[in-house]
């Protein structure tokens, strides 16, 4: 054999692993791009189901990683590097994103007398909104009493907080003198603390809607309502991941809920759902609220706070506009906490009064409010203002 065909074999030889290894990557990437694709247009545009909710809250990290494996598919070589770059990049982004506006204090905001006497706090910054899910039976109850005692806001919505915590209620009674609770039960374990007093408040179940929907299925909630007409109610909701037809029923009772309340609103707690979730959009745009952040993940904070998904949300009706809202720190919990600094539209404040919402809803005609008592329609258990303790 000629010796520079012998040259010529010996470098195909040579050339064929590294050409092999490259096809490999390819195809690794352009599985890659495919998987990520179906996966957000499912994540996206999966009104029809309500599976396509169980994937929506990975909607960012999927963008992250079908752009990378685009970049790979580009480059063509060391793509197994760049795709393990890409995953690692995509979530420090969420990281990022969860961290960068925690552990602060609420900025404050010029506000006119008109709008710290329509929140009825005389703190410059107006009413301020902390909710956080305080992980069933594993947070650190002790963790969680110290940071509340700081009095970081001035409502605070907990979920997940049963009878294994409800003894950190009557020590911040200092900070927070009107609570308002069910933690005495497990299948409730909600409270709302707040240093604002309160015209009433109570604790209900949301009402089951259709003929197949069962009461014990619907969330608990509570609520209460300050002084100039704020009603604020705190929930938690079903885990889509574990029943995704049943965290759709309970989006739908809560849209219904919300929907039946006049005046300005606040909505708090863990959702279990996040902003590009369908059921997300649909309670926004059923209801008009509006969400203090798209942008602010808070799960998970355990071991370490490296959130990536945000499922804790505080949304506000029409009347209302947040000033500020950002994360507070790791308190134990595998959520961290989310807060909202609400004041109200410039536009409510020259007409001199709250506009109430026009929407309509199977109970129109009923106008039920929310007042001394619970409305029956708003809820099969509950209490009054007698639940308030002082």
């Amino acid at each position: 054999m000629p010796s520079w065909q012998a040259g010529r074999g010996g470098s195909l030889s040579v050339a064929s692993p590294v050409l092999e290894r490259a096809s490999r990557g390819r195809w690794l990437a352009l599985f890659t791009l495919a998987a990520a694709n179906l996966a957000l247009i499912g994540a996206v545009a999966g009104g029809f189901t309500a599976l396509a909710d169980i994937i929506a809250p990975l909607t960012g990290h999927l963008i992250g990683i079908g752009l990378t494996a685009s970049l790979a598919l580009l480059m063509r070589r060391w793509v197994p590097a760049i795709l393990a770059a890409g995953v690692v990049a995509t979530a420090a982004l969420h990281v990022w994103l969860g961290l960068a506006w925690c552990c602060a204090a609420p900025q404050a905001t010029t506000q006119t007398a008109l709008s710290r006497l329509a929140l009825h706090t005389s703190s410059e910054h107006g009413l301020t909104v902390l909710a956080l899910n305080t992980w069933h039976v594993h947070g650190d109850a002790r963790r969680l009493e110290r940071y509340l005692a700081t009095g970081p806001a001035d409502v605070i919505v907990l979920s997940e907080i049963g009878p294994d915590k409800r003894s950190v209620l009557p020590r911040l009674k200092a900070a927070y003198p009107f609570q308002v609770d069910c933690a005495d039960q497990w299948p409730c374990s909600l409270a709302l603390l707040s240093r604002l007093p309160l015209e009433a408040a109570g604790v209900g179940r949301i009402a089951a809607e259709g003929r197949e929907a069962r009461a014990s299925d619907m969330p608990a909630f509570v609520w209460a309502k300050l002084a100039g007409s704020l009603t604020v109610i705190g929930t938690h909701l079903h885990r889509p991941s574990r029943d995704p037809w049943l965290h759709a029923r309970q989006v739908s009772a809560l849209t219904q809920l919300v929907r039946n309340i006049d005046g300005p609103l606040v909505l708090a707690g863990d959702l279990n759902t996040s902003p590009w979730s369908n059921a997300f959009r649909k309670l926004r745009a059923a209801t008009g609220l509006a969400p203090a952040s798209m942008l602010m993940p808070t799960w998970p904070a355990w071991p370490l706070a490296l959130p990536q998904v945000a499922l804790d949300h505080i949304l506000v009706s029409p009347e209302l506009a947040v000033g500020a809202a950002g994360t507070g720190p790791a308190v134990g919990s595998d959520h961290l906490p989310v807060w909202a600094q609400i004041e109200w539209r410039p536009d409510t404040l020259e007409r001199g009064q709250a506009p109430r919402r026009r929407l309509t809803s199977r109970l129109a005609a009923a106008r039920p409010h929310l007042g001394g008592e619970l409305p029956a329609d708003l809820g099969g258990e509950h209490v009054g203002a007698g639940h308030l303790r002082r």
